[in-house]
């Protein structure tokens, strides 16, 4: 299940090329990622119309959804309003290992067009410890300061191992 919730579509390709030129492979593997898109789109439904507590079952389960069983390092930025309600998201894959990155001017410029005035930071961590590094900590109070000092709040960094998540913010590291 983790390889085939987390495969990139040229890995799925590969791995279900049958018969000349692959065609029936392709067209499983553009199914499996139609399919992997509409049950993202249904779990961020959850989301939606509730008021942002990262402590709640549905988000942190939201979260596993999206995070838990990527191979490869990911970020994701969570956008809401001064009420705290769901406006989008932002997912960016390929962070390096041993620290997030956060995609600093992307998400600065992606909240004023939306208007948020709250952000949550996600990422996680495939090797399977879900305890933010040192630089997972730097890079936050980093983001901190720059987008507090624009009047939006940093609510909370979350780190998602497997089905684990833990947060900065209960941990008191934000």
């Amino acid at each position: 299940m983790r390889t085939i919730w987390s495969a990139s579509a040229e890995a799925l390709d590969d791995a279900l090329a049958q018969g000349e030129n692959g065609a029936p492979g392709r067209s499983i593997g553009a199914a499996i990622i139609a399919a992997r898109q509409f049950a993202e789109a249904a779990a961020r439904e959850t989301l939606t119309g509730e008021a942002l507590d990262t402590r709640i079952p549905q988000f942190r389960q939201y979260l596993v959804r999206r995070l838990g069983m990527r191979r490869e390092e990911c970020v994701m930025v969570l956008f809401f309003t001064e009420e705290g309600l769901f406006i989008a998201e932002d997912f960016y894959e390929g962070g390096r290992r041993g620290g997030v990155v956060i995609p600093l001017r992307r998400t600065v410029r992606r909240a004023f067009d939306l208007d948020a005035r709250r952000l949550v930071i996600a990422h996680n961590h495939p090797s399977g410890a879900a305890w933010p590094s040192e630089a997972d900590i730097a890079a936050t109070e980093h983001l901190r300061g720059v987008v507090e000092a624009l009047e939006i709040a940093l609510e909370d960094h979350c780190i998602v191992a497997g089905n684990t998540v833990a947060s900065m913010r209960v941990a008191g590291l934000i």
